[in-house]
């Protein structure tokens, strides 16, 4: 044992004077970041101009910011050890009460909590705050769906009405995609006439009560909505871009395909907001969610090293300013939530953030939601494609639904 204890001594010291020959270690401030896979490029050139920020504002430090892959939708779940976790990494906006649970995200204040409040929109703000604080940096607000469709097919005004597009549709022979039975679209569209749900958590993040009223008119009338379209022939359970061989014409698809849509479409690609809906004489927009990504910082991982977790705060204030949102929209097309960035001339030029800007005045936030909130809505919607759910029964499915959601925590 001694032996052993010896060896290991030696190669401490060896180790030791290896590092003092070299670098200055206390001069170095050492991140990991985690982001997608496919903008890796992209980000790790946003941490050479982070790096040259630093050094033009008369930092004398050295930044070395390593990589690691996590889709802003499964760095919850991927990450394992918060303590050994990345710095600062991207998540998507429903993700930040599981986070916030596992102690990875770090509270903000001060300057960096009144930049946010100054410079984010509105969404930005509400995507960003948990429990009346800030607890992370919003860099996008275009996590949504909207219609894009074939305009060779329906004019401006067909689309406005979902009964207008599905019977132009059906009188052509052709379909509408319409994901309902998934729960981003299904359980959004639930928001449709005003129905919501509200949560209130404890100081750990965990849930204490859950409310909801879709067993109100307001949910009724969502749901003789959602079921009206299903009942529709017209109506197919898809999200593909339109083509002659799947025969759809138009489809309320994500923002993160707007490429796909506009290559299979080409000159004839359009878009427009969700399409509005009548039941018993009153006329809404069809709900949507509307989310964005966001950077968190883990406090975890800087363990007690002030000057780390500040840095860390630094990136990722970086990250989220005007200039990084502007250059990611150039880059990737996504919209900004910064308020000068949204702003900009090109950004304001393009089509799709125009019709973004229009939806926002409608679409709900995608917050934390209850824990049956992404179930409740299939098993309500798959019952109306299966004919199980009707008008007849439907106050009393709608009464089921509420009462997982609020059972839920």
């Amino acid at each position: 044992m001694k032996k052993k204890l010896f060896a290991l001594g030696a190669a401490a010291v060896l180790a030791f004077g290896l590092a003092s020959c070299g670098e200055d270690d206390s001069n170095v401030i050492k991140l990991e970041y985690s982001g997608t896979a496919s903008n890796k490029d992209f980000n790790m050139q946003l941490f050479e101009d982070f790096k040259a920020a630093r050094k033009a504002a008369g930092d004398t430090k050295e930044y070395k910011i390593t990589y690691v892959e996590h889709g802003p939708d499964k760095v919850d779940s991927e990450v394992q050890d918060w303590v050994v976790g990345p710095d600062v990494y991207e998540f998507a906006s429903d993700k930040i009460t599981g986070l916030y649970s596992k102690s990875a995200l770090a509270k903000i204040s001060g300057q960096n909590a009144t930049f946010i409040s100054e410079n984010n929109s509105d969404l930005g703000k509400d995507l960003a705050t948990f429990n009346g604080d800030y607890y992370a940096y919003p860099y996008t607000g275009d996590n949504t769906y909207y219609l894009q469709y074939d305009k060779s097919v329906f004019t401006a005004e067909d689309v406005k009405s979902i009964e207008t597009l599905l019977d132009k549709a059906e009188e052509k022979g052709l379909k509408i995609g319409y994901n309902l039975q998934e729960a981003f679209w299904g359980a959004g569209a639930l928001f449709t006439f005003g129905a919501d749900y509200n949560m209130v958590f404890d100081e750990d993040g965990s849930v204490t009560s859950v409310t909801s009223d879709f067993d109100s008119d307001k949910g009724l009338k969502a749901a003789k909505a959602i079921l009206n379209i299903v009942q529709h022939p017209a109506w197919q359970n898809k999200m593909e871009a339109p083509t002659p061989t799947n025969g759809l014409a138009a489809c309320i698809a994500g923002t993160w395909d707007i490429a796909t849509y506009k290559k299979a479409l080409g000159d004839n690609y359009a878009c427009a907001p969700m399409p509005a809906v009548t039941v018993d004489g009153e006329t809404k927009n069809l709900g949507a969610f509307l989310g964005g990504k966001l950077l968190g910082v883990n406090p975890q991982r800087s363990q007690g090293n002030a000057e780390r977790l500040a840095a860390a705060h630094q990136l990722a204030l970086f990250l989220s300013n005007k200039e990084s949102q502007l250059k990611r929209f150039k880059d990737q097309g996504v919209a900004p939530c910064n308020l000068e960035a949204a702003n900009d001339s090109e950004v304001l030029a393009s089509e799709n953030i125009k019709v973004l800007v229009e939806q926002a005045k409608f679409a709900h936030a995608q917050t934390a939601v209850p824990a049956n909130f992404w179930t409740a809505p299939i098993t309500l919607i798959t019952g109306m494609v299966d004919g199980t759910v009707t008008v007849d029964n439907l106050q009393e499915a709608i009464d089921t639904l509420n009462k997982s959601i609020k059972d839920s925590k």
